[in-house]
């Protein structure tokens, strides 16, 4: 047992594939929400389900505890889903894969997934990755893509693939697709680091707006548009008065060119960084407002 239940799924047209894991590739949930969102807005069904049993550590990775209708205690394991959507809004469907990054078992999982996807024969697949950055919240959120195959890259005016390092579920994600021979973009959001809080629907947008060429289709934002107005007037909030906030912002904004690279997020012994992590405070409702 690999631990997935996997539904048949017929007669899509030429499906885009978005895939998106909360962990290493992911700023709070910029990403799963983005895919979460295009599930909603396109109606998504499911026809992917992953057993945790198979790839979590639950002392790392820990279920959660809620309370439904008041009084009765659920819990929600660590998700792994895919969901398949007819006629989202563009000549393709749509398949969307969100999740946790899992603990153990990386190979078998990617291997795994991969399999499942390439029978579905998409036309693109496209992993969603959020990332801090020295970028501030007053300029909209930069987002960037890469693609290792050239025409690809020419075709939604990306650049290459260029990272070396450290990788998350999604590089390996990424090599067992490629030996799968999916057609794999990518696309990153430099999202501010001062804000390291679970949501932030600006840069959730972003991803959404970003798609929009490989999709080919407008995803409807819904209710992000003012979900993102409210956010960044808490942020303005928390940090109006404190004339240090304002100096480092002022000084993101000057280095800040849209359309270049954002730069890497600063080490944490950054001076500002005790003040700014009241803002983040704020944002977790430990400050009021």
């Amino acid at each position: 047992m690999d631990g997935f239940e996997v539904s048949p799924v017929e007669g899509l047209r030429d499906p885009v594939a978005v895939l998106a894991f909360t962990g290493w590739s992911d700023t709070g949930t910029v990403t799963t929400d983005a895919a979460r969102h295009l599930v909603d807005v396109c109606g998504g069904e499911r026809f992917l389900t992953v057993d945790p049993e198979e790839y979590f550590v639950f002392t790392e990775t820990r279920p959660e505890v809620r309370l439904v209708e008041g009084d009765t205690r659920e819990i929600t394991w660590p998700p792994n889903e895919g969901f398949a959507a007819r006629g989202g809004g563009g000549r393709r469907d749509l398949v969307v894969v969100a999740g946790t990054e899992p603990n153990l078992r990386w190979g078998p999982f990617s291997e795994r997934l991969a399999g499942v996807l390439a029978e579905l024969a998409p036309a693109l697949v496209c992993t969603l990755v959020a990332r801090p950055a020295a970028t501030p919240h007053t300029r909209p959120v930069p987002v960037s893509g890469s693609a290792a195959d050239a025409e690809l890259a020419r075709r939604f005016g990306l650049g290459p693939s260029r990272y070396q390092g450290p990788t998350g579920i999604v590089g390996v994600l990424h090599d067992a697709m490629r030996r799968h021979g999916l057609p794999l973009v990518s696309l990153a959001a430099s999202v501010p680091h001062y804000l390291s809080v679970d949501e932030n629907p600006p840069a959730t947008l972003a991803l959404l707006r970003a798609l929009e060429p490989m999709l080919g289709f407008a995803p409807p934002p819904g209710d992000l548009e003012r979900e993102s107005e409210a956010f960044l007037q808490r942020v303005e909030e928390a940090s109006r008065g404190d004339e240090q906030i304002a100096r480092y912002i002022r000084a993101l904004e000057e280095q800040y060119r849209e359309g270049d690279a954002p730069m890497p997020a600063p080490a944490p012994d950054l001076d500002a960084g005790d003040v700014l992590r009241d803002v983040e405070d704020l944002l977790r409702g430990d400050g009021g407002g």
